[in-house]
Protein backbone atom coordinates (compact mmCIF):
# COMPACT_ATOMS: atom_id res chain seq x y z
CA UNK A 1 0.00 0.00 0.00
CA UNK A 2 2.52 2.60 1.11
CA UNK A 3 5.82 3.15 -0.19
CA UNK A 4 9.21 1.12 1.15
CA UNK A 5 11.55 2.40 2.67
CA UNK A 6 15.28 0.81 2.91
CA UNK A 7 15.49 1.52 6.54
CA UNK A 8 19.58 0.51 6.81
CA UNK A 9 21.10 4.38 7.95
CA UNK A 10 24.24 4.81 6.27
CA UNK A 11 26.09 6.12 9.45
CA UNK A 12 25.09 6.59 12.90
CA UNK A 13 28.22 7.73 14.11
CA UNK A 14 26.61 11.02 15.22
CA UNK A 15 24.30 9.66 17.95
CA UNK A 16 27.18 8.44 19.96
CA UNK A 17 28.06 12.89 20.41
CA UNK A 18 24.49 13.88 19.80
CA UNK A 19 21.92 14.77 22.28
CA UNK A 20 18.40 14.76 20.65
CA UNK A 21 15.15 16.53 21.92
CA UNK A 22 11.66 15.04 20.72
CA UNK A 23 8.34 17.35 20.96
CA UNK A 24 5.24 16.00 19.90
CA UNK A 25 6.03 12.45 21.57
CA UNK A 26 2.49 11.36 21.07
CA UNK A 27 1.43 12.68 17.70
CA UNK A 28 1.20 10.30 14.55
CA UNK A 29 4.22 11.58 13.34
CA UNK A 30 6.56 11.83 16.72
CA UNK A 31 6.03 9.04 18.19
CA UNK A 32 7.56 6.75 15.57
CA UNK A 33 10.57 8.73 15.23
CA UNK A 34 10.94 8.87 19.61
CA UNK A 35 10.56 5.34 19.21
CA UNK A 36 13.32 5.14 16.30
CA UNK A 37 15.42 7.19 18.36
CA UNK A 38 15.40 5.05 21.68
CA UNK A 39 16.45 1.66 19.71
CA UNK A 40 20.06 3.27 19.17
CA UNK A 41 20.14 6.25 21.93
CA UNK A 42 21.35 6.02 25.73
CA UNK A 43 18.03 7.48 27.61
CA UNK A 44 20.78 10.51 29.03
CA UNK A 45 20.99 11.61 25.05
CA UNK A 46 17.37 11.74 24.34
CA UNK A 47 14.38 13.56 25.74
CA UNK A 48 10.89 13.22 24.87
CA UNK A 49 8.33 15.81 25.08
CA UNK A 50 4.94 15.41 25.74
CA UNK A 51 1.68 17.87 25.95
CA UNK A 52 0.66 19.39 29.78
CA UNK A 53 -1.26 16.41 32.15
CA UNK A 54 -0.63 13.53 29.96
CA UNK A 55 1.20 10.25 30.55
CA UNK A 56 0.61 7.92 27.57
CA UNK A 57 4.99 7.80 27.25
CA UNK A 58 6.67 6.30 30.24
CA UNK A 59 10.15 6.99 30.77
CA UNK A 60 12.81 8.97 32.52
CA UNK A 61 13.87 11.26 29.66
CA UNK A 62 9.99 12.37 29.09
CA UNK A 63 9.19 14.99 29.77
CA UNK A 64 5.29 16.54 30.30
CA UNK A 65 5.11 20.36 29.47
CA UNK A 66 3.54 22.96 26.59
CA UNK A 67 5.80 23.95 23.37
CA UNK A 68 4.80 27.83 24.60
CA UNK A 69 6.45 27.03 27.92
CA UNK A 70 9.62 29.31 27.75
CA UNK A 71 10.45 28.55 31.39
CA UNK A 72 9.98 24.78 30.93
CA UNK A 73 12.21 24.67 28.26
CA UNK A 74 15.01 27.09 29.39
CA UNK A 75 15.46 24.69 32.11
CA UNK A 76 15.26 22.10 29.68
CA UNK A 77 18.35 23.74 28.01
CA UNK A 78 20.23 23.97 31.03
CA UNK A 79 20.07 20.51 32.05
CA UNK A 80 19.60 18.71 28.59
CA UNK A 81 21.58 20.97 26.51
CA UNK A 82 20.55 19.37 22.68
CA UNK A 83 22.43 19.55 20.02
CA UNK A 84 19.67 18.42 17.48
CA UNK A 85 15.48 19.43 18.32
CA UNK A 86 13.28 17.19 16.46
CA UNK A 87 9.83 19.40 16.58
CA UNK A 88 7.00 17.61 16.23
CA UNK A 89 4.99 19.74 18.75
CA UNK A 90 1.27 21.16 17.79
CA UNK A 91 -2.46 20.54 17.08
CA UNK A 92 -3.88 19.37 14.40
CA UNK A 93 -7.23 19.06 15.17
CA UNK A 94 -9.13 20.86 12.36
CA UNK A 95 -13.17 21.39 14.07
CA UNK A 96 -11.43 22.27 17.23
CA UNK A 97 -8.73 24.90 15.07
CA UNK A 98 -11.67 26.11 13.23
CA UNK A 99 -13.41 27.17 16.80
CA UNK A 100 -10.45 28.39 17.97
CA UNK A 101 -8.19 29.58 15.51
CA UNK A 102 -6.23 31.98 18.05
CA UNK A 103 -5.55 28.67 19.98
CA UNK A 104 -4.07 26.97 16.67
CA UNK A 105 -2.12 30.06 15.63
CA UNK A 106 -0.41 30.03 19.64
CA UNK A 107 0.40 26.55 20.07
CA UNK A 108 1.62 25.64 16.50
CA UNK A 109 2.64 29.38 15.49
CA UNK A 110 3.98 31.21 18.56
CA UNK A 111 5.14 27.44 19.39
CA UNK A 112 8.06 27.17 17.00
CA UNK A 113 8.77 30.76 17.72
CA UNK A 114 9.37 29.63 20.98
CA UNK A 115 11.46 26.69 20.27
CA UNK A 116 13.24 28.47 17.89
CA UNK A 117 14.31 31.57 19.86
CA UNK A 118 15.53 28.94 22.65
CA UNK A 119 17.24 26.09 20.39
CA UNK A 120 17.72 27.84 16.85
CA UNK A 121 20.86 29.31 17.01
CA UNK A 122 22.67 26.17 19.02
CA UNK A 123 20.71 23.09 17.53
CA UNK A 124 19.99 21.54 14.06
CA UNK A 125 16.13 22.10 14.53
CA UNK A 126 14.20 19.68 12.65
CA UNK A 127 10.20 20.34 12.09
CA UNK A 128 8.00 18.00 10.65
CA UNK A 129 5.62 19.67 9.11
CA UNK A 130 2.28 18.67 6.86
CA UNK A 131 0.51 18.47 3.86
CA UNK A 132 -1.54 20.49 4.63
CA UNK A 133 -0.44 23.48 3.99
CA UNK A 134 -1.78 23.43 0.57
CA UNK A 135 -5.40 23.38 -0.71
CA UNK A 136 -5.80 21.03 -3.34
CA UNK A 137 -7.43 22.35 -5.37
CA UNK A 138 -5.47 23.48 -8.27
CA UNK A 139 -2.78 20.55 -7.92
CA UNK A 140 0.59 20.50 -9.90
CA UNK A 141 0.45 17.09 -12.47
CA UNK A 142 2.95 15.04 -10.32
CA UNK A 143 2.21 16.06 -6.27
CA UNK A 144 3.33 19.50 -4.69
CA UNK A 145 6.86 20.13 -5.26
CA UNK A 146 8.92 22.57 -2.39
CA UNK A 147 8.79 25.35 -5.24
CA UNK A 148 4.91 25.32 -4.96
CA UNK A 149 3.28 28.33 -2.95
CA UNK A 150 1.23 27.54 0.05
CA UNK A 151 -2.46 27.93 0.39
CA UNK A 152 -4.14 26.31 3.52
CA UNK A 153 -7.71 26.43 3.65
CA UNK A 154 -8.24 25.47 7.11
CA UNK A 155 -6.61 27.01 10.58
CA UNK A 156 -4.43 24.09 10.77
CA UNK A 157 -2.76 24.48 8.01
CA UNK A 158 -2.26 28.35 8.06
CA UNK A 159 -0.61 27.63 11.67
CA UNK A 160 1.55 25.20 9.90
CA UNK A 161 2.67 27.75 7.74
CA UNK A 162 3.53 30.18 10.53
CA UNK A 163 4.86 27.38 12.31
CA UNK A 164 7.54 27.14 9.04
CA UNK A 165 8.22 30.84 8.91
CA UNK A 166 9.07 30.75 12.78
CA UNK A 167 11.60 27.63 11.99
CA UNK A 168 13.24 29.62 9.04
CA UNK A 169 14.48 31.83 11.66
CA UNK A 170 17.03 29.38 12.72
CA UNK A 171 20.56 28.70 11.66
CA UNK A 172 20.64 25.06 10.69
CA UNK A 173 17.33 23.71 9.93
CA UNK A 174 15.42 21.59 7.93
CA UNK A 175 11.45 21.59 7.45
CA UNK A 176 9.59 18.39 6.32
CA UNK A 177 6.72 18.70 4.74
CA UNK A 178 5.34 14.52 6.06
CA UNK A 179 2.22 13.40 4.09
CA UNK A 180 -0.77 11.74 5.72
CA UNK A 181 0.96 9.08 7.89
CA UNK A 182 -0.42 5.53 8.69
CA UNK A 183 -0.02 3.65 11.16
CA UNK A 184 -0.56 2.82 15.26
CA UNK A 185 -0.04 5.47 17.80
CA UNK A 186 0.85 5.17 21.16
CA UNK A 187 -2.41 6.19 22.45
CA UNK A 188 -3.98 3.66 19.81
CA UNK A 189 -6.43 5.96 18.78
CA UNK A 190 -4.42 8.82 17.02
CA UNK A 191 -4.43 8.71 13.43
CA UNK A 192 -6.40 7.69 10.55
CA UNK A 193 -5.52 3.82 10.17
CA UNK A 194 -6.39 4.06 14.54
CA UNK A 195 -9.58 6.01 14.26
CA UNK A 196 -11.16 4.18 11.54
CA UNK A 197 -10.31 0.83 13.05
CA UNK A 198 -11.75 2.01 16.41
CA UNK A 199 -14.98 2.85 14.67
CA UNK A 200 -15.01 -0.37 12.78
CA UNK A 201 -14.39 -2.60 16.34
CA UNK A 202 -17.79 -0.92 17.45
CA UNK A 203 -19.58 -1.81 14.09
CA UNK A 204 -19.89 1.91 13.71
CA UNK A 205 -19.71 3.58 10.46
CA UNK A 206 -17.21 5.96 8.93
CA UNK A 207 -17.62 8.16 5.98
CA UNK A 208 -14.81 9.06 4.24
CA UNK A 209 -14.16 11.52 0.90
CA UNK A 210 -13.62 10.21 -2.67
CA UNK A 211 -11.95 13.18 -3.48
CA UNK A 212 -9.58 14.05 -0.48
CA UNK A 213 -6.14 12.60 -1.77
CA UNK A 214 -3.03 12.28 0.17
CA UNK A 215 0.42 10.81 -0.69
CA UNK A 216 0.17 8.45 2.43
CA UNK A 217 3.41 7.09 4.24
CA UNK A 218 3.79 4.40 6.43
CA UNK A 219 4.63 5.90 10.47
CA UNK A 220 7.65 3.60 10.07
CA UNK A 221 9.40 5.02 7.63
CA UNK A 222 9.19 8.68 9.51
CA UNK A 223 12.18 7.31 11.64
CA UNK A 224 14.76 6.55 9.79
CA UNK A 225 14.37 9.42 6.88
CA UNK A 226 14.35 11.98 9.96
CA UNK A 227 17.70 10.30 10.79
CA UNK A 228 19.49 10.04 7.61
CA UNK A 229 18.59 13.98 7.34
CA UNK A 230 20.55 14.53 10.64
CA UNK A 231 23.19 12.40 9.28
CA UNK A 232 23.70 14.22 6.27
CA UNK A 233 22.65 17.70 7.71
CA UNK A 234 20.57 18.32 4.91
CA UNK A 235 18.84 21.93 5.11
CA UNK A 236 15.81 23.54 3.41
CA UNK A 237 12.73 22.38 2.89
CA UNK A 238 11.57 18.99 1.93
CA UNK A 239 8.92 16.98 0.76
CA UNK A 240 7.94 13.05 2.41
CA UNK A 241 5.10 11.30 1.12
CA UNK A 242 4.50 7.69 -0.62
CA UNK A 243 4.76 7.02 -4.41
CA UNK A 244 0.90 6.92 -4.84
CA UNK A 245 -2.03 8.67 -3.93
CA UNK A 246 -4.66 7.21 -1.63
CA UNK A 247 -7.85 8.82 -1.38
CA UNK A 248 -9.61 8.70 2.21
CA UNK A 249 -12.27 6.42 0.80
CA UNK A 250 -9.43 4.24 -0.35
CA UNK A 251 -7.30 4.29 3.18
CA UNK A 252 -10.83 3.05 4.51
CA UNK A 253 -11.21 0.05 1.99
CA UNK A 254 -7.91 -0.77 3.40
CA UNK A 255 -9.03 -0.89 6.61
CA UNK A 256 -12.12 -2.47 5.92
CA UNK A 257 -10.34 -5.71 3.72
CA UNK A 258 -7.18 -6.35 6.06
CA UNK A 259 -9.11 -5.72 9.18
CA UNK A 260 -12.12 -8.27 7.74
CA UNK A 261 -14.93 -5.69 9.11
CA UNK A 262 -18.23 -5.63 6.95
CA UNK A 263 -17.99 -3.71 3.99
CA UNK A 264 -21.53 -1.79 4.82
CA UNK A 265 -19.90 0.07 7.79
CA UNK A 266 -18.22 2.45 4.86
CA UNK A 267 -19.76 4.94 3.39
CA UNK A 268 -17.91 7.20 1.01
CA UNK A 269 -18.89 10.99 0.15
CA UNK A 270 -17.78 14.30 -1.81
CA UNK A 271 -16.38 17.22 -0.10
CA UNK A 272 -18.68 19.49 -1.87
CA UNK A 273 -22.05 17.65 -0.15
CA UNK A 274 -20.59 17.84 3.61
CA UNK A 275 -22.87 20.16 5.78
CA UNK A 276 -21.45 21.84 8.55
CA UNK A 277 -17.71 20.69 8.56
CA UNK A 278 -14.61 22.16 8.25
CA UNK A 279 -13.06 23.85 4.96
CA UNK A 280 -11.59 20.07 3.27
CA UNK A 281 -8.31 19.73 1.14
CA UNK A 282 -8.51 18.25 -2.31
CA UNK A 283 -5.58 16.59 -3.96
CA UNK A 284 -2.68 17.22 -1.68
CA UNK A 285 -0.40 14.68 -3.11
CA UNK A 286 3.65 15.46 -2.05
CA UNK A 287 6.29 15.35 -5.24
CA UNK A 288 8.84 13.97 -2.91
CA UNK A 289 11.54 13.32 -5.74
CA UNK A 290 13.89 15.86 -4.11
CA UNK A 291 14.55 14.40 -0.95
CA UNK A 292 14.63 11.03 -2.29
CA UNK A 293 16.78 11.81 -4.88
CA UNK A 294 19.50 12.83 -1.84
CA UNK A 295 19.23 10.16 0.16
CA UNK A 296 18.41 7.23 -2.29
CA UNK A 297 15.96 5.52 0.45
CA UNK A 298 13.16 5.08 -1.29
CA UNK A 299 11.90 2.11 -3.56
CA UNK A 300 8.68 2.26 -5.43
CA UNK A 301 5.82 0.06 -4.34
CA UNK A 302 3.21 -0.45 -6.39
CA UNK A 303 -1.17 -0.34 -4.81
CA UNK A 304 -2.56 -3.46 -3.08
Amino acid sequence: MLSSINKKIESLDFLKESRILVTGITSIHGWPIFSFFREFMPVEQLLGIQPPEVSDVKGDNVRSCCITDRAAFEKIKKEFNPTHLIHCGGVCDLDVCEERPDWAKQINGDGAKNLTEMFGEDCFVVYVSSDLVFSGENPPEGGYTEDCLTDPVSEVGKSYVQAEEEIKACKHYAIVRVALPLGDSVQGKKGAVDWITSRFEKDRPVTLFFDEVRSCISCAEIGPVITQILAHKLTGLFHLGGDEPWTLYEIGEYVLNTGGFKAELLKGMYREDEQDGPPRIGNVSLNSHKLNSLLKIVEPDKKE
